[in-house]
């Protein structure tokens, strides 16, 4: 959460044109919020959903990687404001083997939780993050010596790696884990689908901009809409049940699922408009994309699960209901000024985002301070509803 200020702060300021921030201090702002604070919720949220029977060895290990992970993962962030040079590589491989860590120890948790849809969704958002997460680190490494590591695609693959790849099967695990709170339902074929489809349409579009094979690039954006489109199916009978006016984790994960499917939609016209060379993409609509990701499907999918954990017995729907409307309409707001090349918009939607995001964290972090420490979510898992 606190990483997550540093990225909000420089974007109120960036969109608002207070401040015309630096190249440098730019990618410390995408990475501060993917790696601070996106990835950084996937490994907290990783322990939850594959920890509840973990051995004192295995518990030991969690530890030490979330010590490695809290320094490692800022740091390397940090380092995107100060230099480009080898300082970045090698906190980029620091960084790289938390990652490379946590991936070890889902995997081997795996064996002992019974899986759903759910689990399957982190298991995919993991294994991508290491694959996305090594072009990173070369890229890094090429910019700094100038050495030829990476084919010259690897600029674009490795955003794409993880924006696709990694984000879009772990949204739809944390978007369907509050929509189903406080239950998860085993994997069934559709879901198991759900989550590999995506997955397979991460590795395909790396392929596709790592090595420049264009064709590619669409058939892997179709593949990810496939995924959606279960994911849709899937869940469509409970978001329609979903109360707009309560503050839940089902209105986030709802949101969250809506930004998804918009995320989607978008993807697969940028990749067909182009015909897959995204070099052509206007880099607003690229911004569009990235915070109709970041925000519409994480940050609401993560405000959720924390809603569970915070919540506070009805107290506080003040503050629910303004961060909640007051992020979602700001994204929209945000995402139509990109789109629409709208300045005076940006300009009034970016600061009513970023104060609920940062209302939301501050709210949040309030609530879980005043909690017990003894309290616990177990993960109460049901057998499959749909084939």
């Amino acid at each position: 959460m606190v990483v997550f200020v540093w990225t909000v702060v420089i974007g109120i300021l960036n969109g608002t044109d207070i401040v015309d921030f630096s190249r440098k201090t730019v990618l410390s702002h995408v990475h501060a919020g993917t790696l601070g604070w996106i990835t950084m919720c996937v490994f907290a949220a990783s322990l939850w959903l594959f920890g509840a029977t973990a051995t004192r060895g295995q518990v030991r290990a969690a530890r030490a990687l979330v010590l490695a992970a809290i320094i490692t993962l800022p740091a390397f962030a940090l380092t995107f404001a100060i230099t480009y040079a080898e300082g970045r590589a090698v906190m980029g491989s620091f960084a790289f083997a938390s990652i490379v860590g946590f991936f070890a120890w889902v995997l081997w948790r795996l064996r002992s939780v019974e899986v759903t849809t759910v689990h399957l969704g982190f298991l995919a958002a993991v294994a991508t993050s290491v694959a996305g997460g090594a072009i990173g680190v070369l890229l890094a490494t090429k910019i700094a010596t100038g050495r030829n590591v990476l084919p010259s695609g690897g600029e674009d693959a490795h955003p794409a790696t993880m924006v696709v790849g990694f984000l879009i099967p772990v949204g739809m695990a944390l978007a369907e884990w509050a929509l189903g709170w406080p239950t998860l339902r085993k994997a069934s074929r559709l879901g198991t689908a759900q989550m590999a489809l995506p997955f397979i349409g991460g590795i395909l579009l790396m392929l596709s901009l790592l090595l420049e094979i264009e064709p590619l690039a669409p058939i892997a954006a179709l593949i990810e809409f496939a995924g959606v489109v279960i994911f849709v199916i899937r869940h469509f009978g409970a978001a329609k049940r979903v109360d707009w006016k309560t503050p839940t984790p089902a209105r986030y994960a709802v949101a969250a699922g809506v930004a998804i499917v918009a995320n989607i939609l978008f993807i697969n016209y940028l990749a067909g408009r182009h015909k897959g060379d995204f070099d052509n993409v206007p880099t607003e609509q690229l911004l569009a994309l990235d915070h109709m990701m970041f925000i519409g499907v994480l940050t609401n999918a993560i405000f959720g699960l924390l809603l569970v954990v915070a919540r506070r017995d009805g107290r506080g729907r003040i503050a629910d209901q303004a961060v909640f409307f007051g992020m979602n309409i700001g994204l929209v707001g945000f995402v139509v000024s990109l789109l629409g090349d709208l300045t005076w918009l940006e300009r009034a939607s970016t600061p009513l985002m970023g104060a609920s995001i940062l209302t939301g964290l501050a709210v949040y972090t309030m609530r879980l301070a005043s909690r017990e420490a003894t309290e616990s979510f177990p993960v109460v898992v049901a057998e499959a509803a749909t084939p």
